[in-house]
């Protein structure tokens, strides 16, 4: 059964599963939640004695939203008040995507706090933001499309189409989307000293495996593995191999 906590006058949802003096904390992508993790989870509390938690990030799954557009840092506290008041040390972060991002600042900005980091087709550059910008611009120019009614099931493709669906899809968080997507995060991997586990899917579109090479020359204790025939979501494409892969390393 999820549970939940206040953190920063945010309310939190999470899983909370196994005991163990160490803790594994997940963390999931844009539009995702908790949920995403159960198959992983299960694996790696059958492998390893470890406290292992799953975090609905503000605004997705069954945490509130935040009241105002945030940005990276401010998901980052969150987990660091999370992790204070559980009385959690020497964390482990594992984080998808978006929630790749907030384990990035939170390792930099708090290295006492986090013994380990496994990046999961993780998010981090600004390559892509420009582009994002622009298909956001273009979403703003198609809308009078939407106008008639015999237009509005065509929305969503279209949106498909333009790349723009991340930030049509969570209407309440569209700055924050944007906030997030503009922040460079290179700065921060340069700080990261503790053990980092990179892991890009070989067909991954949205982080290709050239965004985890960079991470991997900046990361200094780092290592990198690519998933053969995965994609984004590495971890449910290859299920057994990412959970051999991660298991090994924490």
């Amino acid at each position: 059964m999820p549970e939940q906590i206040i953190v920063k006058g945010n309310l939190i949802s999470y899983n909370q599963y196994g005991a163990g003096d160490c803790a594994v904390i997940f963390l999931h992508g844009w539009r995702s939640n908790k949920e995403v993790w159960n198959g992983v989870v299960n694996e790696v509390i059958r492998l390893s004695s470890y406290q292992v938690y799953a975090i609905d990030l503000p605004g997705f799954g069954s945490s509130s939203a935040p009241k105002e557009p945030w940005r990276v840092g401010d998901y980052a506290e969150i987990i660091k008040g999370f992790v204070e008041q559980k009385e959690l040390q020497a964390i482990i972060i594992v984080g998808h995507s978006f929630g790749g991002r907030v384990g990035i600042k939170l390792a930099a900005k708090y290295p006492s706090l986090v013994s380990k980091l496994i990046l999961v087709d993780a998010a981090g550059f600004t390559n892509a933001a420009a582009k994002k910008n622009v298909m956001g611009f273009a979403a703003k120019i198609v809308k009078p499309l939407f106008r008639p009614k015999f237009m509005q099931g065509l929305r969503k493709s279209i949106y498909k189409i333009i790349g723009a669906e991340d930030y049509v899809a969570t209407p309440n968080l569209q700055q924050t989307f944007v906030n997030t997507i503009n922040e460079d995060l290179s700065a921060e991997m340069e700080k990261i000293i503790c053990p980092t586990l990179i892991i890009t899917g070989e067909n991954d579109k949205d982080t290709p495996v050239e965004y985890g090479q960079k991470m991997k020359n900046i990361i200094h204790n780092s290592k990198f593995i690519i998933l053969s025939g995965a994609g984004h979501f590495s971890f449910l494409d290859q299920p057994e191999d990412f959970a051999k892969v991660l298991t090994e390393f924490i």
